[in-house]
């Protein structure tokens, strides 16, 4: 089935801080706080700063993707992010297809995505809101940024760099 991907040429921006010897097996020392959690609190922060905006993609080097991956619990088998392959910004077009490509020879499976803080409903299920813009939280390896230093961002919106009929073809999992 068609869909469209929109090319993002720029994106709002914040960046977080956080101290990764505070985090052990994923949750916070002095609290027990889950790294997940305190992630969820970014995106509430990102949404109050730019009033209507959701963040759609959160950059973070491999480390921090490690601590995000113990903080969830998820299997062995299980690797959370895509690589980045033009520079330090996603390519909705180009990057989904090279990592498809690395990971037929991977021994993991590629997260490319996790709920997003907001897409919990009031009666406790988890959903997309197309009308709202709440969408999965996309999980993007940028190994240029440092330890304790996370991005979060969203697509400015530009209907001029949608493009239509993109397909991605991935056997080894399906999105259910």
């Amino acid at each position: 089935m068609p869909y469209k991907i929109l090319l993002m040429e720029s994106e709002i921006i914040e960046t977080y801080t956080f101290n990764p010897q505070d985090y052990l097996d994923g949750m916070r020392k002095t609290d027990g706080k889950s790294f997940r959690d305190i992630v969820k609190e970014f995106e509430y922060d990102f949404h109050k700063r730019h009033s209507g905006e959701y963040a759609l993609n959160l950059y973070a080097n491999s480390c921090t993707m490690h601590l995000l991956e113990r903080a969830c619990g998820v299997a062995s088998f299980l690797s959370y992010g895509m690589d980045l392959t033009q520079g330090n910004v996603f390519d909705a077009v180009e990057d989904p297809f090279v990592n498809h490509a690395i990971e037929k020879y991977s021994k993991n499976i590629i997260v490319y995505g996790i709920d997003s803080a907001y897409m919990e409903t009031a009666d406790g299920y988890i959903g997309i809101n197309e009308e709202k813009g709440i969408f999965p939280l996309t999980l993007l390896i940028d190994n240029s940024m440092r330890d304790g230093t996370l991005r979060l961002a969203t697509p400015t919106q530009d209907d001029e760099g949608e493009k239509e009929n993109v397909v991605i073809d991935s056997p080894k999992f399906e999105y259910a």
